[in-house]
């Protein structure tokens, strides 16, 4: 009799298991048919869960985040999978975002894109993020771009803006008082978050929106 638990036991073990195992691939595939590219995400550790929240704001990408100069069309762009390194200003910090440097360290040079439809939400200094502008997307994802040079024109909470529509220029302020300049090389710090019942502000990967963005929309100049 007990050699029959143990054996049912094991079986219902092994059942749970092959189910979840299902459950799992039958989720990632939907997935894959929502557009998200799953096996890049595993390879950056994103979880099934955090794919999911992505889904907030995927249909609302349309442009890759800074431009070139129609007058250059060789300019690249470069940035690597910095979220999650850490971060000293401010005190011990993780950095939430992805970085893009331009191939010329120009200031006040290449425009900065929005990357959706969407509405601006906060706009100003942050003695962190320099001059930056957050726009919150259609479905729901929240954009911050930093250290901006200057803005392209005289953005207000609640003002509405396109895709591809110039918020402002690459710079390289921040990391002190209003108007402090050249901490850092010019760079533009992309920051993706949503809204969680657990965090106002959940941080997301920006590494695979980026690499979407760029795969997809081979050359961007304006």
């Amino acid at each position: 009799m007990l050699k029959r638990l143990l054996l049912l036991c094991v079986l219902l073990f092994l059942n749970i298991g092959i189910t979840g195992e299902l459950k799992e691939r039958v989720s990632l595939d939907e997935l894959r048919l929502r557009g998200l590219p799953v096996e890049k995400m595993k390879g950056m550790g994103i979880s099934k869960e955090d794919m999911e929240n992505y889904l907030i704001f995927w249909n609302d990408l349309k442009c890759f985040p800074v431009a070139g100069s129609v007058h250059a069309q060789t300019e690249n762009f470069s940035y690597e999978n910095s979220w999650h390194e850490k971060r000293h200003y401010g005190g011990e910090r993780l950095h939430e975002g992805c970085d893009i440097f331009p191939e010329n360290a120009k200031i006040d040079y290449y425009p900065v894109l929005s990357i959706t439809d969407g509405t601006v939400e906060k706009i100003g200094w942050l003695p962190m993020g320099g001059y930056r502008v957050g726009i919150r997307s259609p479905g729901g994802g929240y954009f911050y771009y930093a250290h901006l040079s200057s803005y392209s024109q005289d953005f207000c909470e609640g003002n509405k803006v396109k895709a591809g529509e110039v918020l402002g220029f690459l710079g390289d302020t921040g990391y002190g008082e209003e108007g402090t300049r050249g901490k850092f090389p010019p760079h533009l710090h992309l920051g993706i978050y949503i809204s969680t019942k657990e965090e106002e502000e959940y941080s997301l990967n920006p590494y695979p929106v980026l690499q979407f963005l760029q795969e997809r929309q081979k050359n961007f100049f304006y």
